[in-house]
């Protein structure tokens, strides 16, 4: 009887040309600016947000490879991507690798440096004021990804992946995008989930680094190097 009504369902569904799955949305604050270029990705195309949009974008092909040693079987991706974003006061050279390396058997695997390294690097540049984003697995459902952008020679803020859609109480698996905080309080948050949204902070300092920030976030896919055949 379940399965004849679920069949029912998307009968009437396909009929009425009504989805009856909702995409996951974040709890994003009022005033974010819708993203053109994320989703659907295009190879190389160009990533634009409220006053920000990217003039130039290079997304290079990801690498991977895994050997059998006999006790451990041993895997590895990596992937590079840079673009220059065009903001409100100039433009950033935004340069990012992924990589993750890691180690296990018969399809499942873990991080080789449990968590210690790394999966996304960004060297962000903007004239004279120069700043890093780093990501790395927590080894938590939730948030499953944390890190830091620290300005060199100035802030530091913490980022961590978020998983609450609207209306859910269980987290989703995979994020549904990020949030930039000092001291708890957000600055700024990145949805990746659907065409993606950026909310910045209209207060916040050095608007551009969370621009930029967001950028390489809406771009970054984690590495699957467990995955590869």
């Amino acid at each position: 009887m379940k399965g004849l009504l679920a069949v029912s369902l998307l009968v009437l569904a396909a009929c009425s040309g009504t989805a009856i799955v909702q995409t996951a949305r974040l709890n994003v604050p009022d005033g974010a600016f819708a993203v053109e270029g994320a989703n659907p990705r295009s190879w190389n195309a160009p990533l634009s947000f409220g006053p920000f949009r990217t003039s130039a974008v290079s997304e290079g092909t990801t690498r991977s490879w895994l050997v059998d040693t006999g006790v451990l079987e041993l895997a590895k991706s990596d992937q590079a991507y840079r673009m220059v974003l065009e903001g409100e006061t100039g433009r950033t050279t935004i340069e990012c690798h992924t990589r993750e390396l890691v180690a296990g058997r018969s399809g499942v695997f873990v991080q080789a440096s449990l968590g210690q390294a790394p999966l996304l690097v960004c060297g962000l540049e903007r004239g004279e004021y120069r700043s890093v984003l780093a990501l790395t697995r927590s080894g938590k459902g939730e948030p499953s990804l944390v890190g830091e952008l620290r300005q060199i020679g100035g802030t530091t803020y913490d980022i961590r992946s978020l998983h609450r859609a609207v209306g859910s109480v269980l987290p989703t698996g995979e994020p549904l995008g990020f949030e930039i905080t000092r001291d708890e309080s957000a600055l700024a948050v990145v949805e990746t989930a659907n065409r993606g949204r950026v909310w910045i902070d209209k207060d916040a300092p050095n608007r551009e680094d969370f621009a930029a920030a967001a950028a390489a976030l809406l771009l970054f896919r984690e590495p699957d190097a467990g995955t590869v055949d």
